[in-house]
């Protein structure tokens, strides 16, 4: 009997969260080059996977009104990241006099509300049939990795602990995991669940990741920009794609 991708794909994904906030927690506290490198490629891998897959599929699926859903998902990430938490930005957090006890709550409830998107989306792209489960995957896996590292950062900044920020990170993991478990029950419409990780993807990307990448110096932010882009590349070229609809 074949497993199916919702209970292997979702969890590792959701599981890359935890491999961010233990590396920092173990390795990576105050030596944040490595997790600007990896944020330049997720953001290649997110824009390329988002406008050549996502957003077509979207409107595939659901009609040319799909773009409305990925503006609204756009707008719906700037409000849960900065409407929600006051203090918030990826990477990692340096002013301690910033972060109170609440910022960081805050910061862990918008970041869950932006994990649990990323699971929805995993499970609406494996509906589709197609490659877009694989692709969709890897650009998720991709980002969690920093965002488990930030959110971990935040709560060490606070004085939580190594203890307390893996459990933050476990937060987000367990959110995204609940997103796509929610999705497959639910299962509300492709075309719409799509269209909203295409906005999250857009702004994860250019308003989280590559600012990151850029405060390296020189042309490595634009390495790590074509890495991710060239990875897509491969990506798609790797795996099948068809079509079951």
């Amino acid at each position: 009997m074949t497993l199916h991708p919702l209970y292997w794909l979702a969890p590792i994904a959701a599981l890359a969260t935890l491999l961010g906030g233990w590396l920092v927690v173990r390795y990576f506290q105050g030596k944040s080059s490595l997790m600007r490198h990896l944020s330049g490629v997720a953001a290649g891998y997110l824009v390329a996977v988002t406008l050549v897959r996502i957003l077509p599929e979207s409107i595939e699926q659901g009609g040319n009104g799909m773009a409305y859903w990925a503006l609204g998902g756009f707008l719906a990430v700037h409000v849960i990241e900065h409407g929600i938490s006051p203090h918030f930005h990826y990477g990692e957090e340096t002013h301690a006099h910033e972060v109170t006890w609440l910022a960081g709550i805050l910061a862990l409830i918008g970041l869950s509300l932006h994990s649990f998107m990323d699971g929805m989306a995993i499970t609406a792209a494996i509906r589709t049939q197609s490659s877009l489960g694989t692709l969709v995957f890897m650009g998720i896996l991709l980002h969690r990795i920093p965002e488990g590292a930030t959110i971990s950062s935040i709560f060490l900044v606070r004085g939580f602990g190594a203890r307390g920020s893996m459990l933050a990170a476990g937060g987000l993991a367990l959110a995204a995991w609940l997103g796509a478990v929610s999705q497959e029950f639910l299962k509300l419409p492709v075309g719409p669940v799509l269209g909203l990780a295409a906005g999250l993807g857009l702004y994860v990307a250019s308003s989280d990741l590559l600012p990151q990448a850029q405060k390296e110096k020189g042309w490595k932010s634009t390495l790590g920009l074509l890495t991710g882009t060239l990875l897509f590349l491969v990506t798609s070229a790797l795996v099948q794609h068809n079509h079951g609809h």
